[in-house]
């Protein structure tokens, strides 16, 4: 009963630092349940704050469209400034999206290592799916770690060009150690470009089959041959790089032995 009563006087405190108008309009839209369970499991000043510097109309969207849980933990892991800033940048929709998607301690790792400006550059310029599917494939530590050896920009140019299924198969087929190598020694455009050639199959495949640093030693000599497309007879085709695999011996089938005729004795 004791808490009850400490929860009931958290609530009228809350909205009695908005002011009657504010506080009524957020009372009517969300209801005295919602606003007593989530001044329950949020501190009071916090509430207070974020309240403050949001319209009555964000907070109710928030409320409504954020589950409860991932709000409370979504306050508990962000700055106040930083949460402010994901609310003002982004649509509540996607917010919802995002929160549901990305834990929100990935969330406030990625707004405290780039700062809430970088972090919501990544996911308008990526799209939210699919910074979401790409964030599903790669732990955020990874990423950060990906963006503090390539920097920001790099990254974006390059995902931004290739599709989630081909970023998939990079991860599962190279993993990332060797991105920042690649990305320096080619540079983005390049890389680009041989993805573009090859198709990302064969680009995985020709890798596997020269070795990361024999390709690498290969392009600087093939760099300093003196070239020429039209030196290419009209006649050769390309053929996609084929890595052999050992086929499976399958044992022959055997013949079945053939059946033998039924002999019928007739009778005299």
């Amino acid at each position: 009963m004791k808490e009850v009563l400490v929860t009931i006087q958290t609530v009228y405190q809350y909205l009695e630092k908005l002011g009657p108008k504010k506080s009524f309009q957020i009372l009517k839209n969300l209801g005295y349940e919602k606003l007593l369970s989530l001044t329950g499991k949020v501190p009071k000043e916090r509430l207070i704050v974020l309240t403050q510097k949001l319209s009555e109309e964000t907070v109710v969207e928030l409320v409504n469209q954020i589950p409860e849980k991932i709000l409370v933990e979504m306050i508990r892991e962000n700055d106040d400034d930083d949460l402010v800033y994901f609310i003002h940048s982004l649509s509540i929709a996607d917010l919802a999206i995002v929160s549901k998607s990305i834990p929100p301690h990935d969330v406030g790792l990625l707004a405290k290592t780039l700062g809430p400006e970088a972090s919501v550059e990544v996911l308008k310029s990526l799209g939210i799916q699919k910074s979401i599917s790409l964030l599903k494939e790669i732990p955020m530590r990874d990423f950060l770690w990906l963006v503090d050896k390539i920097q920001l920009q790099p990254i974006i140019q390059l995902v931004n060009e290739l599709s989630v299924a081909d970023c998939k198969k990079w991860i599962k087929q190279r993993g990332l150690e060797e991105l920042p190598i690649l990305l320096k020694f080619f540079g983005v455009s390049n890389v680009l470009e041989i993805f573009k050639k090859l198709g990302m199959n064969q680009a995985l495949a020709m890798m596997q089959l020269l070795g990361t640093r024999e390709m690498m030693e290969l392009s600087v000599l093939l760099s300093k041959m003196n070239l020429d497309l039209q030196n290419i007879p009209s006649h050769l085709h390309s053929k996609p790089v084929v890595l052999e695999k050992e086929k499976s011996k399958i044992p022959p089938k055997k013949k079945a032995a053939p059946k033998k005729k039924k002999v019928v004795k007739r009778s005299h």
